[in-house]
């Protein structure tokens, strides 16, 4: 139950977890509806002195009273810091909400792009394997007639077969 997330200096100047802070104190009294310094030590192991310092502070800012003679309750004031904190926490979650449903979308955005790229990297290496067997042809015909007009085509032909090849390695390395 300790909040070790903060400390605070003690009265003897050593570093201390904060029990509770002001908030937790708040809704507790909210969902008890009254409270006694006994709640608190057995709620936030608080020493009878620290529960009964921090329903004096509740008090002096306003948002708890005493209901009978060690017995607390919250103020309207107190009920209002609760409503506020409430609506904080709220919109928070549904802040967080968002933001783990954006998450999601993006990674399957990133799945079916993953997808579609293996997709055309597959595609890739089926056209590279279809056009290798037909530059061989080509290349030779080109060399045995060179005024057939053929070499500017296997040229062509070598030239893509080079970027599709590039094209596989960058699919490859996603």
């Amino acid at each position: 139950m300790l909040n070790h997330k903060h400390w605070h200096y003690d009265r003897h100047w050593q570093w201390q977890p904060i029990k509770a802070r002001k908030t937790e104190v708040l809704k507790f009294i909210h969902d008890k509806e009254i409270v006694t310094a006994h709640d608190l030590i057995s709620q936030f192991r608080y020493t009878y002195n620290s529960a009964r310092c921090r329903l004096s502070q509740l008090n002096k800012e306003g948002y708890i009273e005493p209901c009978l003679r060690g017995q607390w309750c919250l103020s309207n004031r107190g009920y209002h810091k609760i409503h506020y904190i409430r609506a904080l926490e709220e919109k928070e979650e549904g802040e967080k909400r968002e933001r783990e449903r954006e998450v999601a979308s993006l990674r399957r955005r990133v799945e079916e792009l993953e997808s579609r790229l293996s997709l055309v990297h597959k595609s890739l290496v089926r056209l590279s394997e279809e056009i290798q067997p037909i530059m061989i042809p080509a290349a030779l015909l080109a060399r045995q007639d060179p005024k057939s007009g053929l070499e500017y085509y296997r040229l062509m032909f070598a030239r893509l077969l080079v970027e599709l090849n590039g094209l596989i390695k960058q699919s490859a390395a996603r």
